[in-house]
């Protein structure tokens, strides 16, 4: 039997998270005997569906074309717009390589993977708080083929009950994924297999970096992989499996929000209706979390880009608003390989996150009473924070090997070797100190 590849990705999993889990069962089981990055450089900005991009094309932000969880609008139609049809992205992927390689392959929730041609059985990441749409009619529409829908209806139970009437999870999605993964293992035993679990990530969330529920999240974790075991020992191709547990960012707790199209406003760059609707803007701020990208409505306007450059600089001089830099298309291209039709980005100081809302104030205080306690968010420049994790075990790897440090884009070319393939397009290299 070929061997096989297993990748789970645990949004927002640390380094400092690896300690505590070799203390469970499931995951000592798999790990014990690992090979391992300690720190693992994310992308900037460091947010989900970028990160994600990233990890199955080894291409940085610039080159693959997603820079935010969500396409840039300039009007609040109180709707959620994530990517999610493979399309948008501009190079090749992991799963392309696993084709050439004749696998079989699989995604559950992984960003970005609807109706992806080199993926045989899809369970696109869908939360269903912006469509109306059943989960048939969803993930029929992003490319779930009849053995992906057959896993989908055998785990309606682990659905929250908002989204379907036989729905019992209490827990958000992360049950129904875990489940929808075990039952692709058992029916279709693909070679290749990607899943993404957004446990911790919502818990450090919600709870800060280091909360009680993100303990919580973890024990969750081992059980889950517990599952996972199962259902490969059911298949016959535990033994023949790489294990790689993985993550795209960390999180830090912040301590106050800033609200940067307020201050545009401010500075005569935005223009607000006495409705609270924006009808005019010349500059325009996009949330990446713990930071944000400034859109110019002409950014051929040299004297319009000079001018809220300066305004922008003006606000990190101020000292008071959590701004640490503005980094132009330029710099952010040339550091972080980021770019795109933005004119520059916002870089905060890992304690303030951002809002994307023109009304309100421009700056909140938040953790100094209990209605606004500590919570935790990722978006900031990827050197800061805890480090995101790169965990494999299997016939490729070699027990033991450690490297202290890699990038996110070495991730895709990495797994493309345990294959027998390559990534040609990819920014990353092949972390061959790690495989046999």
């Amino acid at each position: 039997m070929k061997q096989k590849l297993f990748v789970l990705s645990m949004d927002a999993m640390v380094h400092e998270d690896v300690a505590y889990m070799m203390t469970k069962p499931n995951f000592r089981k798999i790990m014990e005997k690992r090979a391992e990055v300690e720190k693992v450089l994310s992308v900037f900005p460091a947010i989900t569906y970028p990160a994600h991009t990233t990890m199955m094309t080894g291409c940085y932000p610039g080159k693959h074309g997603i820079y935010n969880n969500v396409p840039f609008k300039d009007y609040d139609d109180k709707k959620k717009h994530w990517y999610l049809d493979s399309k948008v992205i501009r190079v090749e992927d992991i799963f392309a390589a696993a084709k050439r390689a004749g696998c079989t392959t699989a995604s559950v929730y992984w960003p970005i993977t609807g109706n992806n041609p080199n993926v045989d059985y899809i369970i696109n990441e869908y939360f269903f708080f912006y469509r109306d749409e059943s989960p048939e009619q969803a993930f029929t529409k992003m490319g779930a083929d009849e053995v992906a829908m057959k896993a989908v209806r055998d785990n309606y139970e682990f659905l929250p009950p908002r989204v379907h009437p036989e729905g019992k999870s209490k827990l958000g999605f992360d049950p129904f994924i875990m489940a929808c993964t075990c039952s692709l293992i058992r029916d279709a035993k693909p070679d290749v297999l990607l899943v993404h679990n957004c446990a911790l990530d919502s818990a450090r969330h919600t709870d800060g970096v280091f909360g009680k529920s993100v303990f919580e999240a973890l024990d969750r974790t081992d059980a889950w992989l517990g599952d996972v075991l199962a259902a490969m020992t059911d298949a016959g191709t535990y033994e023949d499996t790489n294990f790689v547990i993985l993550s795209d960012h960390g999180q830090m707790d912040y301590e106050k929000r800033i609200r940067p199209n307020v201050l545009l406003a401010k500075g005569g760059f935005l223009d607000v209706a006495p409705d609270g609707t924006v009808y005019d803007w010349q500059a325009f701020a996009q949330n990446n979390a713990m930071s944000a990208s400034v859109y110019l409505r002409d950014p051929n306007n040299k004297k319009l880009y000079d001018k809220v450059y300066a305004y922008l600089q003006k606000l990190v001089d101020e000292k008071k608003w959590g701004l640490t830099k503005v980094y132009t298309t330029e710099e952010a291209k040339e550091k972080y390989g980021t770019y795109g039709p933005f004119s520059f980005m916002l870089a905060t100081d890992g304690k303030t996150s951002v809002s994307e809302a023109w009304t309100e104030d421009a700056i909140e205080i938040l953790g100094a009473d209990e209605q606004k306690p500590l919570c935790g968010t990722h978006g900031y420049e990827p050197e800061l924070g805890p480090q995101p994790v790169f965990l494999a075990h299997g016939p490729a790897f070699k027990h033991g090997a450690v490297l202290e440090n890699a990038k996110l884009v070495d991730i895709a070319p990495t797994l493309a070797a345990v294959l027998g393939e390559t990534m040609p397009e990819a920014d990353g290299r092949v972390l061959t100190e790690l495989l046999k």
